[in-house]
């Protein structure tokens, strides 16, 4: 009876640890799927108030996913992926030029494509 007790107990035990962590990881898995969408289609800057200026210097031959490695190494956007499938979706599409640039947290990612594509009236770059 007292075996047939601690294997009952346990088994529901490990069910609910079991249940837990799978609820657990749906709630992570939506939230990280909601955050990504809203970076992607609701393009908000990493920080709203930033005044900072940033350099990024963009090399030749640059494609979009070692800009996007470059801007997230810089804190400049929250997600390469975003970027790429932003810029992808966009008509800066292959349009990314060489050079040097100030970006700032405060532009979001539309804002940054049109300064690094040269479409910018006040494009920042450098050279």
């Amino acid at each position: 009876m007292i075996k047939k007790f601690f294997k009952g107990t346990l088994g529901m035990a490990v069910n609910v640890v079991i249940y837990a962590l799978v609820i657990f990881f749906a709630i992570r898995m939506v939230t990280y799927a909601y955050d990504f969408s809203y970076q992607l289609f609701g393009d908000p800057p990493v920080a709203e108030e930033s005044v900072e200026k940033i350099p990024v210097q963009i090399p030749e031959g640059a494609g979009t996913q070692d800009v996007a490695a470059l801007l997230k190494a810089k804190g400049l956007i929250k997600y390469e992926k975003a970027f790429v499938t932003y810029t992808g979706m966009s008509q800066y599409k292959g349009q990314i030029k060489p050079g040097n640039y100030e970006l700032s947290k405060s532009m979001n990612m539309e804002k940054i494509l049109q300064t690094i594509c040269g479409v910018a009236p006040d494009s920042g770059a450098q050279g």
